[in-house]
């Protein structure tokens, strides 16, 4: 590290290239990754599907309030159940209920055998939303099954499961 005298700017040129290097070849090696295929693929089958929805006549549901569905169980899930699954804090995950409430998705209510706890269940809207994001995601699917061909995406849904933890069936 020098001190360019006319400039007086720090000069780190030599450090900069071996980041700049390291850069370039995590950046190559990332286009190959398995992980970050997979990720970019999901991202963007889930950003399709829900752009549909709200396209649909769910104007305010954001990629946020996600998370919230996707953890509920029939009868209704308290929300450390929900901030597990979704990997967030109990705080984190009260305020995603407590907005995703506030537009009518979702109710809670104190838990009968624990009071301290809070249950949360879809409303009537939230039932709505659910069942346009299942079609939304049926319909896209059969899109990608088109596009990759019936035997090519059953393959992959095979593959997908093993990748996931299961046996592929």
């Amino acid at each position: 590290m020098t001190i360019n005298s006319q400039s007086g700017f720090l000069i780190l040129s030599r450090r900069f290239l071996i980041s700049d290097d390291v850069l370039a070849d995590f950046a190559e090696s990332a286009q190959q990754d398995l992980g970050r295929l997979l990720e970019a693929a999901a991202r963007t089958v889930n950003e399709t599907a829900l752009a549909r929805v709200v396209a649909g006549g769910f104007p305010d549901v954001r990629p946020s309030h996600i998370p919230v569905f996707a953890g509920l169980e029939p009868g209704g899930t308290r929300i450390t159940v929900l901030a597990g699954k979704a990997g967030v804090s109990r705080q984190a995950m009260g305020a995603m209920v407590r907005e995703v409430e506030a537009l009518g998705y979702v109710v809670s209510q104190p838990d009968s055998n624990d009071a301290r706890a809070t249950l949360v269940a879809l409303s009537d809207r939230g039932e709505k939303f659910c069942r346009a994001m299942i079609t939304a995601t049926n319909d896209l699917n059969d899109e990608l099954t088109g596009r990759l061909g019936h035997i090519s995406a059953q393959k992959l849904r095979r593959q997908l499961r093993v990748i996931a933890g299961g046996d592929g069936q």
